[in-house]
């Protein structure tokens, strides 16, 4: 069978455009959400790791070594089967800071430049060999249907359709964090072609070729020596070498790295592929048997790297033989694509910016697509070129082979990067170097050299190239393991050791910043990313936070600063990041746990719980309960860490000082606010670790309050203040000694009334015997109005005495009717006696027609008061009237004055007891008190209109409502 040329290279260009079109369709959103981000989808993406060594090579493999063939399936399933302890991990971490590539990763956890840069030189070593045979297969698999072109011609053409695609897929945002959905589709849809293609194929073989199970059952009794190959005893240590080194493959190589880690988003999605993917793989291995069989009987298995292909084309069926292209085509595409696009990455971050000159422009983004772009040229040409010189001339069962043991090296910085935060840059590099090194020069050098006989025949003994793996592997470990032993760490590589540990929580790694502004910010990135890109990066995290532009809190800044080094990971690599934003430092040790670290922690751990198990599940219970025991306590407690910074606020500090636990974390105390921080500031340097009710006006408001400290560590700044709001106290204090020098007036009242009641009433009594000894007029007046005087000398002293008991009168009132106009013509003469009142205007206004009902001295009490109050509160020759007007059954009465006024927030406090604006000493904050209570006993009301005059915006004017005789 002859297949025409046009009709292959419309196939294959059919098929790439219908992938091509997958992506393009799925990112413009006509495909369903639902299908786009469903983990089945993301399972089937991985099915990328199924290359031509899977879908070609494990053929030739299981016809040599039988069962040795599962090694790449059940190490692959190995590494998901411990996803939650290994791949689950290092999304977390890829996914937090920014990560998009192995060399990214190492680069990141060692803090070295180096580190990535070996990374990615070793992986391009490493995966030239895989891309290699992915062309060798494709170009080989044409040839085979068509002789027309040879086979490097058609490598040329296979080459330049897939680096166009891989340009068009993968270098269209200078981000390689920038979610390809796209991609994903397009290699799921592969996965499906690919897994179809091999089950369509084996269900073939089984019931045509070889005639169902039974017919399969009957052939193997009669050819047992094809049944034999796979009753071989493995050998334990190639079979343990060859898990090992595809358990290490399918988590480290470039392409599947990518997928898992780089296009993944979500940690669900692993989860699902930790079975979903060994669920492919043992369909896809459950295949090769039944085909390896049908070959064997068809007498077409002496080329078993294609034996799949030449079935169809032996059973002259082009249904068979064009999908077991397509599959070829599928398993070959995918990886060259996904790898060439990560390795592209790879070697700009690690290779080219870190050694080139500032990039400071404008054209910023696009320079960066189009340095990949070019990347991924080379890379393909680069590919191509080992292809022609060196690929060719081996199978590809045994390169793929060692390309796959070749990522082995990397997997013991994969485990302590994770496990092992005492690892550093330095046993890293010396051990993936030593370990390289061995490989290379044992295994590779034959490759290069062209001796293709004799690398052949070193790779497939038995005896020795697993071995030579597992002493590359040792002298990797020993030198890793005994370089970081006996090398320190730096501050930066155990921070972000301590970063990279299973179940650690995300906080800065690097220094931080002494700045305080976003601009200054765009200021420091400016001179290597250009104003403008600088300013659209600061833009951009600033929404993705929710952060406002301009001056910025300690703990926003961190958090800014932590995004903008992810966001620049994503687009220089986490080396070139660091280096962006470690141009201004900060000094101090990297590996405090600095105040503002802390409160990201604390705001992590909040949404942390969930994921916490055993004794840090108890220990986060603990926290969690402490700190609302802090929160919740009645007395205010604020802590400062060493440099005097504000760690801890309490919600009762923020009820009574007004200022939120977000403003003021990581301040000084001297940058509160009056009258706070002054108050604050100076008890936190006094000797004393007392201060008792320390008076202070607030809002007009007198409030009294006692502070307490403690120091929580020696020559430093931390201690912890406690704030007690000790305002209800006093005020009852005050309350208590007013009452108790009314008891004494009332004891001294009491005594004074006794000795002067006696002489009064002495006085009275002469009075009155006056009328009887006398019939002068004049006489007889005099003595009527000493008996008048006498007896309200009497009733002066009974109140006062009633007064100073109880600051009320008793139950006993002497309610009569009364003529107003006298009443207040009395009280305004008592006042007018005083200097203060003499240089006021005094004027009473009531008509002497008006009476009322009620006890004469408790009334002339409430005049007098507010007749007082309002010639305190009036200027130099102002006046004060009073006014009355009568109604049906009640009279208005208004006192009113021309001062300034009472505030909006004063005139609802007015009648509380001690409430005054009075200075100290001028005013008990009783008198309106006691005013309120006797118009009340008198069944009437009291109001206060202020500003009276509404024009001039001045004046009061208190209203009094008393029913009439």
């Amino acid at each position: 069978m002859n297949f025409n040329l046009t009709e292959l290279i419309f196939i294959a260009i059919a098929y790439l455009t219908a992938l091509f079109g997958t992506a393009y369709i799925t990112e413009r959103g006509w495909i369903s959400k639902r299908i786009i981000y469903h983990p089945i989808t993301y399972v089937l993406s991985l099915g990328v790791f199924t290359s031509v060594w899977t879908f070609y090579g494990t053929f030739a493999l299981a016809k040599e070594s039988g069962y040795s063939f599962l090694a790449s399936y059940l190490g692959a399933s190995g590494a998901f089967f411990l996803a939650p302890v290994i791949l689950i991990p290092i999304l977390r971490i890829t996914r937090t800071y920014q990560l998009s590539s192995l060399a990214d990763l190492f680069a990141f956890r060692f803090r070295s430049a180096t580190a990535g840069t070996l990374t990615a030189l070793f992986s391009l070593i490493a995966i030239l060999p895989l891309i290699s045979i992915q062309i060798q297969a494709v170009s080989d698999s044409l040839h085979i249907l068509n002789q027309d072109f040879s086979s490097d011609q058609i490598a040329i053409g296979f080459c330049t359709l897939i680096a166009l695609f891989a340009i068009l897929v993968g270098a269209r945002n200078p981000s390689l964090r920038y979610n390809r959905t796209g991609l994903i589709v397009a290699m799921a849809t592969g996965s499906l072609i690919k897994l179809f293609a091999m089950v369509t194929i084996a269900l073939y073989a089984l019931f045509n070729v070889m005639d169902g199970p039974g017919g399969l059952e009957l052939w193997l009794q009669q050819n047992p020596q094809e049944l034999a190959i796979f009753d071989t005893p493995l050998d334990s240590d190639m079979w343990r070498t060859m898990l090992l080194g595809f358990f290490s493959a399918i988590i480290v190589m470039p392409h599947t790295f990518h997928m898992m880690f780089t296009e993944n988003t979500s940690s669900n999605s692993l989860h699902k592929a930790s079975w979903g993917i060994p669920l492919y793989l043992l369909i896809m291995a459950l295949a090769v048997p039944p085909i390896l069989w049908a070959g064997i009987k068809l007498g077409i298995a002496d080329q078993p790297a294609f034996l799949i292909l030449n079935l169809g084309i032996q059973l002259d069926s082009n249904f068979l033989t064009t999908l077991a292209f397509i599959g070829g085509l599928t398993a070959a595409s995918g990886i060259i694509i996904v790898a060439t696009i990560s390795i592209a990455s790879m070697l700009q971050n690690h290779l080219i910016l870190p050694f080139t000159p500032p990039l400071a422009t404008d054209r910023l983004y696009s320079r960066l697509l189009w340095l990949r772009r070019i990347l991924i040229v080379v890379m393909m040409l680069s590919s191509y070129l080992f292809y022609s010189e060196v690929g060719l001339n081996y199978n590809l069962h045994w390169l793929g082979t060692l390309a796959f043991i070749t990522f082995m090296q990397f997997l013991p910085g994969i485990l302590a990067t994770l496990f092992w935060p005492g690892a550093n840059r330095n046993g890293f590099c010396l051990g993936l170097t030593a370990g390289m090194a061995i490989w290379i020069i044992s295994m590779l050098t034959g490759l290069l050299g062209g001796d293709a006989f004799n690398a052949e025949a070193v790779i497939l003994d038995d005896k020795n190239w697993h071995q030579i793996a597992i002493y590359a592997l040792s002298a990797n470990i020993i030198v890793f393991l005994l370089a970081s032993i006996l090398t320190r760490s730096s501050q930066e590589e155990i921070a972000s050791a301590s970063a990279c540990l299973h179940n650690s929580l995300q906080r800065p790694v690097g220094p931080q910043l002494n700045i305080n502004h976003s601009d200054e910010l765009v200021d420091l990135l400016s001179p290597r990313l250009g104003s403008t890109t600088a300013q659209r990066e600061i833009d951009h995290a600033l929404k993705e936070l929710n952060l406002l532009s301009g001056e910025l809190n300690a703990i926003d800044l961190v958090r800014l600063r932590t995004h903008i080094e992810s966001r620049l990971s994503a687009l220089f690599g986490p080396v070139e990041a660091s280096t962006l934003l470690n141009q201004q430092l900060q000094t101090g040790p990297v590996d405090e746990y600095r105040t503002r670290d802390i409160h990201l922690l604390e705001a992590q751990l909040e949404t942390y719980q969930t994921r916490l198990s055993g004794l840090a599940a108890e220990l986060d219970n603990l926290r969690r309960h402490h700190r609302m025991t802090l929160q919740r306590l009645p007395v205010g407690a604020c802590s400062l860490d060493e440099k005097g910074q504000i760690m801890f606020w309490n919600e009762e500090m923020e009820h009574f000082t007004g200022q939120k636990n977000s403003s003021v974390l990581t301040r000084k105390l001297i940058s509160l606010p009056a009258p706070w921080g002054e108050l604050l500031d100076s008890f936190s340097r006094e000797e004393t670790n007392h201060l008792l009710s320390q008076h202070l006006l607030i809002d007009g408001e007198n409030c009294w309050l006692s502070l307490h400290k403690a120091n929580l560590a020696d020559d430093s700044e931390s201690m912890v203040i406690l704030l007690e709001n000790e305002t209800e106290n006093q005020l009852l204090v005050n309350r208590l000694t007013h009452n108790e020098r009314l008891a004494s007036i009332g004891r001294f009242a009491a005594g004074v009334a006794h000795e002067i009641g006696n002489p009064v009433t002495g006085i009275a009594c002469l009075a009155q015997n006056l009328k009887y000894e006398t019939e002068d007029p004049y006489i007889l007046e005099s003595a009527e109005q000493i008996v008048t005087q006498t007896q309200r000398i009497t009733r002066i002293v009974q109140s006062l005495v009633r007064f100073a008991h109880s600051g009320q009168s008793d139950n006993q009132q002497h309610l009569e009717s009364i003529n107003l106009k006298e009443l207040t013509d009395e009280a305004l003469h008592l006042v007018s006696m005083d200097s203060r009142g003499r240089a006021l205007k005094l004027s009473n206004n009531i008509d002497s027609t008006v009476h009322i009902s009620g006890d004469p001295q408790r009334l002339m009490q409430v005049f007098i008061n507010l007749i007082n109050n309002a010639c305190d509160a009036s200027p130099d020759q102002g006046a004060v009237w009073l006014e009355a007007t009568p109604g049906n059954n009640s009279v208005v009465i208004t006192i009113n004055d021309e001062g300034s006024g009472i505030s909006p927030e004063h005139i609802n406090k007015l009648f509380e007891p001690f409430f005054t604006t009075k200075d100290p000493g001028k005013g008990t904050g009783l008198g309106l008190s006691l005013v309120y209570n006797i118009i009340e006993e008198h069944y009437g009301s009291i109001n206060v209109v202020s500003p009276a005059n509404k024009n001039q915006n001045n004046g009061t004017q208190v209203v009094i409502t008393l029913p009439v005789t």
